[in-house]
């Protein structure tokens, strides 16, 4: 199992995130630090030099970056190795989400199924579903503030789908943010999202 890593924001709000989801933080400059077990305290992430050398990179390239060069093999080793070995197939964007997918929703496996989306999106940072599930799985591991980041970025993909509104709208709830959740849940409504007309009667906020 993937140990997560916990991060600090910009606003100071903290939580736990995966290893491919720090180094797509740390390029967007979304948070200040980040708590590196094995010297038992915070990076700034603005101030070491290996994670602004190697935030191009995600999960296991950055750590390749990282090793000694190899020597070069001679031209004829090298041929000889391509015929004798066939590369390995990479796994699609689609198969990621697959993956994490089943991992979110029949499983309690959050934090592999938050590497799995997370790899799917730096092959197709384009799928609004992706964005939408991991936030899901980074809610059900209590970090609200990285769920509503990723419910927001589908909603940049895709504005008018209610379900994200809506389960967006939740989350700010959660939050005690409630005007920004009631405006949520209101165009969820306005697009005739069944539960969120639901919860707002519930709370008398129709």
């Amino acid at each position: 199992m993937y140990k997560l890593i916990q991060v600090r924001y910009r606003n100071n709000r903290e939580g736990l995130i995966d290893d491919v989801t720090l180094n797509e933080l740390i390029r967007e400059r979304k948070i200040r630090q980040f708590f590196r077990p094995s010297e038992s305290r915070w990076v700034d992430v603005e101030k070491d030099p290996v994670r602004v050398q190697s935030s191009g990179f995600t999960g296991p390239e950055r750590r390749e970056s990282l090793r000694p060069a190899k020597k070069e093999k001679p031209p004829g080793m090298i041929s000889r190795l391509l015929r004798r070995k066939k590369p390995e197939k990479l796994p699609r964007a689609e198969e990621w989400f697959e993956q994490g997918f089943v991992l979110l929703h029949t499983t309690d496996r959050y934090q592999e199924a938050l590497r799995a989306f997370a790899s799917a999106i730096a092959l197709d940072p384009g799928d609004a579903r992706t964005f939408l599930n991991r936030g899901m799985a980074f809610e059900r591991l209590d970090n609200i503030e990285q769920a509503i980041a990723d419910y927001t970025r589908a909603l940049e993909l895709s504005p008018n789908d209610a379900k994200v509104h809506y389960i967006r709208g939740l989350a700010y709830w959660r939050r005690d943010l409630t005007e920004e959740a009631l405006q949520d849940l209101r165009q969820a409504a306005e697009l005739g999202y069944l539960q969120a007309r639901n919860f707002l009667k519930a709370k008398k906020a129709l």
